[in-house]
């Protein structure tokens, strides 16, 4: 027999996954986008040695695994995403928890984080693994990190090691785990109160990190694949900047309810940051830091899909569902007793039920505009590999050509797609678009192909 304080977190549990599962459970049986070939051919035609010089290893691993394993298949990677969601949607609860002490507010945060219209990219497309693994390998980290500390306790040397090895998966997911070494000692600060005492004996993982952070910056910034040599990555540090960044973000994070502008970004974050303080609640202010501080990696650079900040939301839950039960605090007195049942006080029940009464219509409402984008990219591929599947196989180091697609100019997919379908890397695609003069020599090529619109045609073999 279940008690009724198990049976409300069961309930509560259910309610959250039934969520998840109604809105983004038909991201399962997606397809591939444009940027998951882009993703898979870097993955697969690297070398061990060149793929931990690449971009985010950790997740290219994940990459070349999976595609040495499964192929062309979207199934696996799907079933993948949706695992990494589903772990990083208890990671979340047990991150809430850590901070916050209260299962309540933990719960409203998974309320909060299970599905947003705006994060298409996370439930549909394989190419957000590098943002998946991320946010798993960071909230672990701080799950681990607290759950030492919560015994007045510094980690002792095979616990350090467990944490800079977390860290480091963290940082070759995603660069933006580099917040890390601003979030331990705020931590610190808020929890321990003895940051003096934890830098001269406790701070062994934070200065075994900074040298493994000083190289990874170099390797990022530097050199002739430095990020920032790429327009869409090269941040602009400006005031214009910050708050372009912010407008866009805020404005999906809140389904564009709010006409943000410098005005009301400004007053938003000095609201939040006054009620925490005024409140002196310390998981407000722990998570002011990582959704204002957290996005500073992104903020700066063009801005992007709302799945840019992921990492950040934690933090925003985190704050807003600590205030949904102050709020309820101080307002409400007491709700009737049927809740009794659930093991938790009536207004607590009232509160988890109100604000998923107001998220399901409001996330039923913005999934057609959050995953508009889903159907023509998943078209965009199947168009190509489909018939692919269908022909016959062409010779190794096979040249084709298309005398029209509908890719831009300088767009490598159509050669990542053949290269991988085929498993070759010697195999050479040309196109019509980029080199006019190639339609003259058309006899000369294995197999010649139009993509009109979303039909593949063989003209020639």
């Amino acid at each position: 027999m279940l008690s009724p304080e198990t049976r409300g977190r069961w309930a509560a549990a259910l309610v959250v996954c039934a969520i998840f599962f109604v809105f983004a459970g038909d991201g399962i049986g997606g397809y591939f986008t444009p940027d998951d070939m882009m993703n898979f051919y870097k993955a697969w035609a690297a070398s061990p040695a060149e793929l931990l010089h690449q971009d985010r290893p950790v997740a290219q691993a994940v990459y070349r695994v999976m595609f040495a394993l499964f192929g062309l298949h979207p199934l696996p990677f799907r079933l993948v995403a949706f695992v990494l969601l589903l772990a990083n949607l208890a990671l979340l609860y047990r991150f809430c928890l850590r901070l916050a002490g209260s299962r309540e507010i933990a719960a409203l945060a998974c309320l909060l984080g299970v599905y947003h219209a705006h994060l298409a990219d996370l439930y549909y497309s394989s190419g957000t693994y590098y943002d998946l693994l991320c946010w798993l390998f960071v909230l672990w980290f701080f799950d681990y990190y607290a759950g030492i500390r919560a015994q007045s306790r510094f980690p002792n040397g095979r616990q350090t090691a467990a944490l800079v090895a977390l860290y480091g998966l963290a940082l070759g997911s995603k660069e933006m785990a580099v917040m890390l070494l601003v979030d331990v000692p705020v931590y610190e600060l808020l929890y321990q109160k003895n940051l003096a005492g934890w830098l001269r004996r406790g701070a062994w993982f934070w200065w075994l990190s900074l040298p493994l952070t000083g190289w990874y910056a170099a390797a990022k910034l530097t050199g002739p694949h430095a990020m920032t040599a790429n327009p869409d990555y090269a941040p602009q540090f400006s005031a214009h900047a910050f708050f372009t960044g912010w407008r866009h973000y805020l404005d999906d994070l809140f389904y564009g309810a709010i006409p943000f502008n410098t005005t009301k970004i400004v007053v938003l974050f000095a609201v939040m940051l006054a009620l925490a303080v005024y409140t002196k609640r310390r998981e407000m202010l722990f998570g002011w830091v990582i959704a204002v501080a957290g996005a500073l990696p992104v903020v700066f650079i063009p801005p992007r899909g709302f799945f840019a900040i992921y990492l950040t939301l934690p933090g925003w839950f985190l704050f807003a569902a600590s205030t949904l039960t102050l709020l309820r605090d101080s307002l409400l007195d007491r709700l009737p007793g049927w809740a009794a049942a659930f093991g938790a006080r009536p207004e607590q029940l009232a509160l988890f039920a109100a604000l998923a009464l107001i998220l399901v219509p409001v996330d039923r409402w913005r999934k057609p505009i959050g995953n508009s984008w889903v159907a023509g990219n998943y078209q965009s591929i199947r168009a190509v590999l489909d018939p692919l599947s269908r022909g016959a196989p062409l010779r190794r180091g096979a040249r084709v050509l298309f005398l029209q697609d509908p890719f831009d100019p300088g767009d490598w997919i159509l050669s990542n797609m053949f290269r991988l379908y085929f498993r070759d890397e010697t195999l050479r695609v040309d196109r019509v678009k980029e080199h006019p003069e190639l339609a003259a020599a058309a006899t000369t090529y294995d197999r010649v192909y139009v993509l009109d619109g979303m039909e593949l045609r063989v003209i020639s073999r």
